[in-house]
């Protein structure tokens, strides 16, 4: 009994550890770099799927990227620096142009935000971007949502106006990013099967299922596209209700 006793406090001590070091939020980090690199980052990032943009030009990306889109998109989307990769290339094989581009840099997490509107062979789709970045400048999360106001991680507020801090998402923000353990060491590594990593998916049913889907990317990622694809072809249709562009300077 003494024996077992002290092994559950070691784990205990370690989870602990864990989860204040290894296992901290992306929060925790400030910007290393120049507002203007993280934006030129954003923007680099959209060029990959830019059909006339060579297939050199690519991100910093972490060998550990993930990339989650919101609904109607198919959530984890990407995961790991080669398979981004991989998928950014295939896309520039559909005519892919930008009639909007606009990427902003920032002082907290997520350094980079955008408000872009792609243009699939004659097709426009608002989307609005954000991303994670660690110490070293690398690009360790993406997250996006359909730039429609009832898509959106923000709100307008009480007078259903958006102003300049609310379209940026500078205020009360329900963006997973900033929930993930891990992302916050300094080279914003996560690991799925770490202690703090089951105790926040205890506690968070997205942060759960971004670890179940994360541990099999690929077949997560093709069960949601026989689910959903259908849902996913219609995702730059405007909600019922919503009009864009929905926020005028």
């Amino acid at each position: 009994m003494a024996c077992s006793t002290s092994k559950q406090v070691a784990q205990s001590s370690v989870a602990r550890t864990d989860c204040t070091t290894q296992g901290t939020l992306s929060t925790n980090l400030t910007p290393k770099f120049p507002v203007e690199y993280y934006a030129e980052q954003g923007v680099k990032y959209f060029q990959t799927m830019q059909s006339d943009i060579s297939i050199k030009v690519q991100p910093n990306y972490s060998d550990l990227v993930i990339r989650w889109e919101w609904p109607p998109w198919l959530l984890l989307t990407g995961f790991r620096k080669t398979g981004l990769i991989t998928t950014d290339v295939m896309l520039k094989l559909n005519p892919t142009k930008y009639e909007l581009l606009d990427c902003r840099g920032f002082e907290s997490q997520p350094f980079c935000r955008c408000h872009v509107v792609f243009n699939y062979g004659g097709i426009p789709c608002p989307i609005y971007e954000e991303f994670t970045f660690n110490d070293q400048g690398e690009m360790t999360f993406i997250e996006a949502w359909s730039d429609y106001e009832s898509l959106l991680p923000m709100t307008s507020g009480a007078d259903s106006l958006w102003d300049e801090q609310e379209y940026w998402g500078m205020k009360e923000v329900n963006r997973l990013s900033t929930k993930v353990p891990g992302l916050g060491n300094s080279t914003g590594r996560i690991d799925l099967y770490s202690p703090c990593m089951n105790e926040a998916a205890e506690k968070d049913t997205d942060i759960a299922e971004l670890q179940k889907r994360a541990k099999d990317a690929n077949k997560f990622w093709m069960q949601e596209l026989i689910k959903h694809g259908k849902e996913a072809s219609r995702g730059c249709e405007p909600p019922e209700g919503n009009i864009y562009p929905y926020y005028h300077k």
